[in-house]
């Protein structure tokens, strides 16, 4: 694990610089992959038929488990999020977060949403992919909590598709797993600790078919997507069946 991240510091400080987007979109793929794969975690993806993840120009909205989100939807994705400010100050991970196109929001301020907004609107409107969590917080996986419809309006300012998805980590035997919830009073490397004492995860991430936005505000896409991921984790849809 430490000479993953060495690697990735080195990546961003030497071949970044010089990389194209495509180059770059392809390094952290294959960073966020390995990290996976050294954190024994299997990522598994159920996407709908025909669905391409690399697409460009969309905002993909969803639950929020773990640190490890970030890296499970990076690796088939390249994804830039959206993070609460406090993650820049991180130890090695906030430089790795910072310098892969993080867009940082101060939430004490609730006039930086519109920045943010502002921010997300340029990206999408060129073309990039970006990643939101709407809950404002994570939980231990069991179940959804509301989404927050701010960062929503950014996607329909600049007429990009919003994608819901489903996070759900389970152990070899298909059960819910809350070692990778990054909850309550742990600290980050706490939650590094539990997240390796368990022996092999399977990361589930499901992908629903893009949000219909005719005629629906930002508050009604919330509601749609929230509704989705519930229905998920209480398994009882699997993509639109």
């Amino acid at each position: 694990m430490c000479l993953h991240i060495v690697q990735g510091l080195a990546t961003i400080a030497f071949v970044f610089p010089r990389a194209s987007r495509a180059r770059r979109d392809r390094l952290i793929r294959l960073w966020g992959a390995k990290l996976l794969k050294i954190f024994a975690v299997r990522l598994l993806v159920d996407a709908p038929p025909g669905f391409d993840v690399r697409a460009p120009q969309r905002l993909f909205v969803g639950n929020h488990v773990s640190w490890l989100d970030i890296y499970a939807l990076q690796a088939i994705t390249s994804a830039r999020f959206v993070a609460k400010s406090e993650l820049a100050a991180w130890p090695v991970f906030g430089r790795l977060i910072r310098d892969t196109g993080t867009v940082f929001i101060e939430r004490a301020k609730r006039s930086d949403t519109r920045r943010i907004n502002a921010v997300l609107k340029q990206h999408l409107s060129e073309g990039g992919i970006i990643a939101v969590f709407p809950e404002g917080t994570t939980s231990d996986g069991r179940d959804v909590r509301k989404f927050h419809a701010n960062l929503f309006q950014s996607a329909l300012d600049a007429g990009a598709q919003i994608v819901p998805f489903c996070l759900r980590y389970t152990d070899t035997k298909g059960q819910l797993s809350t070692a990778p919830a990054y909850i309550d009073d742990l600290t980050f490397w706490d939650s590094v600790k539990l997240t390796l004492r368990e022996s092999r995860l399977r990361c589930e991430l499901t992908i629903f078919s893009p949000l219909d936005t005719a005629g629906r505000d930002r508050r009604q896409l919330a509601h749609a997507a929230e509704t989705l991921v519930r229905q998920r984790l209480q398994g009882h849809t699997r993509q639109d069946r």
